[in-house]
């Protein structure tokens, strides 16, 4: 057997080798030291085999290695690969993290609806003040309208889903706990503890992926394109104008958006891995 590349992302690796499978290149996946390593069986698809390969290294998160691992899993044949339509792609959201964080918000929204006062738990507070240094994020998880919550709600599933998808669990709770601290803090500097809702987050994550996303070859595998960005900076100038006639928490999202554009920026200088190599 030829040891094609080495992985430290299992599950990474698992949908290179199914994708590997489709393509007519027998493989095999081995746990490595370091994670996974994928072995050619057939020296015969040699030349196949190191192309792929360098095709992946170039775009590793492209679209066509998650739909031969759902492929292999017998999961994907209810659509067509043309039909990676709005509805596949909001199923594909549903990782761990974005689920749960939308679970809790509509919990927390409900009991708000029910006059059940969870913003007496939730809302900004000061550390100095209780010691409830929760506060500094929870402030995240209260809205206080329909329109808020599912606005927020939307763009949490699109794009959180997004970054857990293809960077991991990990990097969307980095995401999301700096892009709630950061702006809350900078919001409760200028109106107190008078706000919540997920739109600082939201902004963290638009930034993030807008700027993580740039050096992707595909434009059509960039998740925030110019248009989609440049109309959400509009949408956060306006509201630093007061003509959108209602109020927002502008600090937060300004803040959320810069949080987001400097790991962005961070995470978008790593290099990419080598063949033979860990990733």
């Amino acid at each position: 057997m030829i040891k094609l590349i080495e992985l430290n992302d299992i599950r990474l690796a698992q949908m290179l080798a199914d994708y590997l499978q489709l393509q007519g290149i027998p493989c095999q996946l081995q746990s490595s030291e370091t994670g996974s390593a994928i072995f050619l069986t057939d020296e015969q698809k040699l030349v196949q085999a190191e192309s792929e390969i360098q095709r992946f290294i170039r775009e590793p998160h492209h679209v066509r290695y998650r739909d031969a691992a759902w492929q292999q899993e017998k999961t994907a044949n209810w659509h067509s690969p043309a039909d990676s339509s709005l509805l596949t792609d909001l199923m594909l959201q549903a990782q761990p993290l974005t689920l749960i964080v939308s679970l809790l918000i509509l919990v927390v929204f409900l009991l708000y609806w029910l006059a059940i006062p969870v913003e007496h738990l939730l809302s900004f507070e000061w550390p100095w003040q209780r010691g409830q240094i929760w506060r500094l994020v929870t402030p995240v998880f209260l809205h206080f309208s329909v329109l808020h919550l599912l606005f927020n709600l939307a763009w949490w599933w699109y794009l959180g889903g997004r970054i857990e998808q293809r960077y991991g669990l990990v990097k969307l709770a980095v995401v999301l706990i700096s892009g709630s601290l950061i702006p809350n803090v900078m919001q409760a500097m200028v109106s107190g503890n008078t706000f919540g809702g997920l739109s600082g987050v939201t902004y963290a994550l638009l930034g993030y992926l807008w700027l993580r996303e740039r050096s992707v070859d595909d434009p059509s595998q960039q998740t925030v394109s110019h248009g989609l960005f440049i109309f959400m900076l509009v949408w956060l100038v306006l509201g630093f104008t007061n003509v959108l006639g209602f109020n927002t928490a502008n600090l937060a999202h300004a803040g959320g958006l810069g949080v987001g554009l400097i790991q962005g920026w961070r995470d978008s200088r790593k290099t990419v891995p080598h063949k033979g190599g860990n990733y």
